[in-house]
């Protein structure tokens, strides 16, 4: 974990003192804390990221208001600061309570059923299509940006979705190539090109393949990989199907997980037909 841009001072110093102040982490786009005042536990984002038009932010915070789904992190407000003469913008969340899929693998925790795994990779298509629905896409899904409530794998909530798009349509000097964390990129979005919706199910497949086997899919453990070599790697091979590391993944899911994981978009499910395939699956389990 990198230390935090925006520090708890900082914070202080533009919203007052909380009760608990708590780091979890940092992202492309800013840092988030666990803030706790009297009885109100929140989840506070701060974005670092500079030259955010206004209008932009306006437009892009009501979209996020608008979403209310058991998957996707609720949203409760927003607002600026000023703080050691700059201004910075924030977000309040609520609180997941059980960490996150990045924190589950790092700790040997994988899921032990097949039952585990349809609900995850269930949770995150859905809270995807809820998303897409809305016209946003997340550009961003990692390990790090699924939550899991209560430390339930059949819980995953998607966290930091909408600041992708914010960002690439600003003034900020970004290429939209490098919006994102490379590893869970889809391969359009490494050669450079604008991230589609079937690229956040490229990245769904990816975060529940390692969630599953605690591998990545295209990247062997300890081993660093180029934007380019990554491209490649996921053009020319065919990742080991799930069920070879966990002998809990159903075969279904392993095909699930291929199509999911296609080189080309258009040879990927649609999230339609995945959600389909996952309430069959579910059904025979």
């Amino acid at each position: 974990m990198r230390d935090p841009i925006v520090t708890e001072e900082q914070i202080t110093e533009g919203l007052g003192a909380f009760d608990e102040l708590e780091y979890l982490g940092g992202g492309t786009f800013g840092d988030t804390y666990r803030a706790v005042r009297g009885d109100d536990e929140i989840a506070l984002k701060v974005v670092h990221v500079e030259g955010l038009p206004d209008y932009l932010w306006k437009r892009e915070v009501e979209a996020l208001r608008r979403v209310e789904h058991p998957n996707v992190v609720g949203f409760q407000s927003s607002g600026t600061f000023h703080s050691f003469a700059r201004d910075y913008s924030y977000l309040i969340c609520e609180y997941i309570d059980g960490g996150d899929v990045a924190a589950a693998i790092a700790a040997g925790r994988l899921p032990e059923s097949t039952a585990e795994m349809v609900e995850l990779l269930t949770g995150l298509l859905a809270g995807v299509a809820e998303i897409h629905d809305l016209g946003i896409l997340h550009r961003d899904i990692k390990p790090a940006n699924v939550a899991l409530r209560h430390s339930d794998w059949g819980q995953p909530v998607l966290l930091d979705f909408g600041l992708a798009r914010l960002v690439d349509m600003s003034s900020h000097t970004e290429l939209p190539a490098h919006i994102g964390t490379a590893r869970y990129m889809a391969p359009e979005q490494l050669r450079g090109g604008a991230a589609r919706r079937r690229s956040d199910l490229f990245a769904v497949a990816e975060v529940a393949y390692e969630a599953i086997t605690g591998r990545h899919p295209f990247v062997p453990p300890g081993e660093a990989a180029t934007l380019q070599a990554l491209h490649d790697r996921i053009r020319d091979q065919s990742p080991e199907p799930a069920s070879t590391f966990n002998a809990a993944s159903a075969p279904e899911i392993d095909g699930v997980l291929a199509r999911l994981l296609s080189y080309r978009p258009h040879e990927r499910l649609g999230i339609s037909a995945a959600l389909k395939d996952m309430e069959q699956i579910h059904g025979d389990v």
